[in-house]
């Protein structure tokens, strides 16, 4: 696979987070990073010839909840032994929210976002931005910030966005409640490989899809996919073939789906399934 000069840059970086993790015995982890990153990380260690169900022994992926789409990736040492838990990452979320419900701007995504970033902070240090309507009678919108644990204190000076006036929290684990949202998409199709399955996700012909496949802007559980299949060629069997219940698949462009399959077929034997958009 050929990298570009930045993808290169952090392939190196990534090349010197594992060896120090190594070398001290102790996890090391990265900044927050999109999908299409985390797969250099896994290209490191197949280049390292580390069989791929040693993967989950040598990094973690964790985002500060589960479904995030920018994660923090943890390179375990060669001996570490002790679990590493989704606490250990240091990740911290800060509650954003409008002290007059009634009274306040109708804050975006890019609002918050916007305001975090005015402080200087870079996008690297912020995971994922999620935005919730306060009540349903208010119209009124809080949002969930993740960052890097240092970067909590700076973002919970905030005291004004737009013309909004703010208040700021910041909140334990146990205290955060993210409700995913779907679009459900019904469909049937003749086998549950992948260019089926999203073909019902993006409604596009099966040879479109496939086009996106090749050019590695499709994943499967975080995993980048350039086959029409879930494990490269020479990995190849009938159950890697196929898309299972459950599986999550990010497609550039389009979004990021959840995939309930059924083992009920329709009279001409094709598969029903309930693409869920994330949204």
């Amino acid at each position: 696979m050929h990298l570009s000069k930045d993808e290169q840059i952090l392939y190196n970086h990534f090349e010197d987070m594992y060896d120090i993790a190594y070398n001290r015995g102790a996890p090391i982890y990265s900044d927050f990073m999109g999908l299409n990153n985390v797969e250099l990380a896994y290209m490191l260690l197949e280049n390292k010839g580390i069989p791929k169900n040693l993967y989950d022994k040598k990094i973690c992926i964790y985002g500060g909840y589960d479904g995030a789409i920018y994660q923090m990736l943890c390179f375990l040492p060669e001996s570490y032994y002790i679990d590493i838990k989704q606490s250990d990452f240091p990740i911290s979320c800060v509650k954003i929210s409008p002290v007059n419900k009634k009274f306040c701007d109708k804050l975006t995504h890019r609002d918050f976002l916007g305001a975090v970033m005015n402080l200087g902070i870079k996008r690297d240090q912020l995971g994922d931005i999620v935005v919730k309507e306060v009540d349903s009678y208010s119209k009124a919108y809080e949002a969930y910030i993740f960052c890097k644990s240092n970067k909590e204190k700076l973002i919970s000076s905030i005291t004004q966005i737009k013309h909004t006036t703010v208040k700021t929290e910041i909140i334990s684990n146990a205290e955060i409640s993210i409700e995913q949202k779907f679009k459900e998409i019904s469909g049937s199709v003749a086998s549950l490989r992948l260019d089926s399955i999203i073909s019902v996700a993006c409604k596009s012909s099966r040879s479109q899809c496939l086009t996106y496949i090749k050019a590695g802007n499709v994943y499967i559980n975080g995993r980048c996919c350039t086959e029409n299949a879930k494990e490269t060629t020479e990995d190849l069997t009938q159950e890697n073939k196929e898309i299972k219940n459950n599986d999550i698949i990010t497609i550039r462009g389009f979004g990021k789906f959840l995939i309930e399959t059924s083992e009920v077929t329709t009279k001409k034997g094709r598969f029903h399934i309930i693409v869920k958009q994330y949204v």
